[in-house]
C-alpha cells in the first residue's frame, strides 16, 4: 500500500512540474507577442511622424498651402517631385526628373520652396494632386527646335531665322544673293506671310510649315539652291 502511495505522489510531482513548465512557456510566448506588438506600434508611429503630408490626408496639406493656419510641412520623404524645363521661345515643356523628394527638400513648405527656387531666378513652384512641380524657365529653344530654320523677310531681303515659324527673335543671316523680286509670286507671298504666321488660319499655317519651315540647315539649303536656280532662270529670260 505504501508503494502505491509513493508511486502516486511521484506522478503528482511530475505532472506539477510539467504544468509549471507549460505555464512558463505560455508566459514566455505571451511576452514575446506583447513585445512584437509594441515594436509594431513603435515602427508605425516613427513612420507616421517621418511621412509628413505625403502619408496624411491631402486636406491637411492643402490647409497649410492655402494659409488656414495649420502647421504642416508640404514635402515629405514620399512626396512626388516633378522637375521641368520650359523653353520660352518654342513653348516646349521638358520633364527631366520625377520621383520621391530629395533629402534637401523634405520638411519644406511652399513658401520655403519658393525661397529655394525664386521667381526672380526664373523658377515656378506649384503643388497639385499630392505632387510638387518645379519648373525652370529658359530663354531660347529646346534641343529639337534649336535646329529648326524658317524663311522670312528682313529689310526687303530673304532672311533665315532660327526655330519654327512664329518666332523671328533670332535672325541668323540674310541671303543677299536671292532677289525677292525675282521669285515666283507664290513664294514672295509665303515669305511675306511669315511675319504674321501666328495670326493666320490653320490651313495657311500648314502651307507655310510645309514650304518655308525646315527641320535643319541641310533641308533649308536644298530649297535655297532652288531659289538660286529661279533667279538664274529669270536672269536668262531677261
Amino acid at each position: 500500500m505504501l508503494f502505491f502511495k509513493v508511486y502516486w505522489q511521484y506522478f503528482e510531482i511530475k505532472a506539477l512540474k510539467r504544468g509549471i513548465a507549460m505555464m512558463k512557456k505560455l508566459i514566455g510566448l505571451g511576452m514575446a507577442i506583447m513585445f512584437m506588438a509594441a515594436m509594431a506600434v513603435a515602427v508605425y508611429l516613427v513612420l507616421d511622424s517621418l511621412g509628413g503630408p505625403a502619408m496624411k490626408p491631402a486636406a491637411s496639406v492643402i490647409n497649410k498651402v492655402t494659409g488656414d493656419g495649420v502647421v504642416e510641412t508640404l514635402v515629405g520623404p514620399y512626396t512626388t517631385v516633378k522637375k521641368h524645363n520650359y523653353y520660352r521661345s518654342c513653348g516646349d515643356l521638358e520633364l527631366y526628373s520625377r520621383g520621391p523628394a530629395e533629402k534637401e527638400l523634405v520638411g519644406l513648405d511652399l513658401d520655403r520652396l519658393k525661397m529655394k527656387y525664386p521667381a526672380s531666378g526664373a523658377w515656378d513652384v506649384s503643388y497639385k494632386n499630392d505632387e510638387v512641380t518645379i519648373t525652370r524657365n529658359i530663354d531660347g529653344y529646346c534641343g529639337l527646335h534649336r535646329e529648326y530654320r524658317h524663311l522670312g523677310i528682313h529689310e526687303g531681303q530673304t532672311a533665315v531665322y532660327q526655330g519654327p515659324l512664329g518666332n523671328d527673335e533670332v535672325l541668323l543671316r540674310v541671303e543677299k544673293n536671292i532677289d525677292i523680286s525675282l521669285l515666283p509670286a507664290d513664294w514672295r507671298e509665303r515669305l511675306e506671310k511669315s511675319a504674321v504666321f501666328n495670326s493666320l488660319e490653320p490651313d495657311e499655317k500648314l502651307n507655310l510649315q510645309e514650304t518655308i519651315e525646315f527641320p535643319d540647315e541641310y533641308a533649308l539649303n536644298m530649297v535655297l539652291e532652288n531659289f538660286d536656280e529661279m533667279d538664274g532662270d529669270k536672269d536668262g529670260a531677261n
